[in-house]
């Protein structure tokens, strides 16, 4: 059963697109849909009609899409209101309309899909990963919320007096989700930048690559698990160093996102290394050490 992990990525979730596209020239279509963040919002699109036209359906709602449909407050709005009285940069206004925009008509539950979408969202009282996409009845709005809830940056969503928040937090490229969901051969599209990563200064700067520092940690040990699991064929592809550094409010690159992700998949195709560690991961980390200490990598 073929599966696609769709990690988070921002505004760089064009990038997924031009490799879904790829992948749906090559035949390889998914039959189960596992996002986070900007790949729920993907993952949540394909999965109402898996082809290589809504694809492009989505290709063209990215390249339409600005940043005031996104971020329609003025940066210092934004700044205050995290300062004094949000919980975040901005609310779930802007985000809500714009992910009820993408769904097709009539498309509003889990059930309402025709392939099998599994949705990622953090809790913050209990830490713990929660799913959606066992239960039919399920609404995609709400699950695409709480899924795309960046923390500093969007408020957590409150279900049941509880603050949901982006998914990457705990999975942020979920292969696991799709071992456990009955996938056996996973292609797996992470946007999250490999490293190094550069120094950063400002609360904000760091407290988002902190966020990635945990994700990155996250990933290498589901790799490791789909590596050591019989009858899983994954195949990871990189895309996180495509326009890594790009501001998050910059939505003006989205074609040469796509075009580089179709690029960059289509050479994977051409010479496939299914359930092999990725090297670019972790080489950039050794030269760093504190007196003491020894880098720590998970066996391969």
């Amino acid at each position: 059963m073929i599966g696609w992990a769709l990690s988070g990525g921002g505004n760089r979730g064009p990038i997924q697109v031009g490799a879904m596209r790829a992948l749906f020239e090559r035949g390889i279509t998914p039959e189960i849909l596992i996002g986070t963040s900007a790949g729920a919002l993907n993952a949540t699109f394909i999965a109402a009609d898996p082809t290589l036209q809504t694809n492009e359906r989505l290709a063209q709602m990215w390249r339409d899409t600005r940043a005031s449909d996104i971020f329609p407050k003025p940066k210092w709005c934004m700044a205050l209101r995290a300062a004094f009285f949000g919980n975040g940069l901005d609310d779930n206004q802007a985000r809500a309309r714009n992910f009820q925009k993408q769904l097709p008509p009539g498309v509003t539950t889990f059930g309402d899909l025709k392939a099998k979408l599994y949705l990622t969202a953090a809790d913050l009282q209990t830490g713990r990963l929660y799913l959606y996409g066992d239960d039919p009845t399920a609404q995609l709005l709400q699950a695409g919320l709480a899924s795309t809830a960046l923390p500093v940056v969007w408020d957590p969503e409150i279900i049941n007096g509880h603050q949901f928040v982006d998914g990457g937090v705990v999975a942020n490229v979920p292969i696991s989700v799709g071992i456990d969901r009955g996938a056996t051969e996973i292609y797996a599209l992470d946007l999250q930048n490999p490293g190094p990563f550069p120094y950063q200064k400002g609360a904000l700067a760091v407290a988002l690559q902190s966020i990635s520092v945990q994700t990155y940690q996250q990933v290498l040990r589901d790799i490791q698990r789909a590596l050591e699991k019989t009858g899983i064929t994954l195949h990871y592809i990189s895309l996180g160093d495509i326009f890594a550094n790009i501001d998050l409010q910059d939505f003006s690159h989205t074609a040469e996102m796509i075009a580089q992700g179709y690029q960059r998949t289509r050479q994977y195709l051409d010479h496939p290394t299914p359930n092999l560690f990725p090297p670019s991961l972790g080489a950039a980390a050794t030269d760093a050490a504190p007196p003491g200490a020894i880098l720590y990598e998970p066996r391969r």
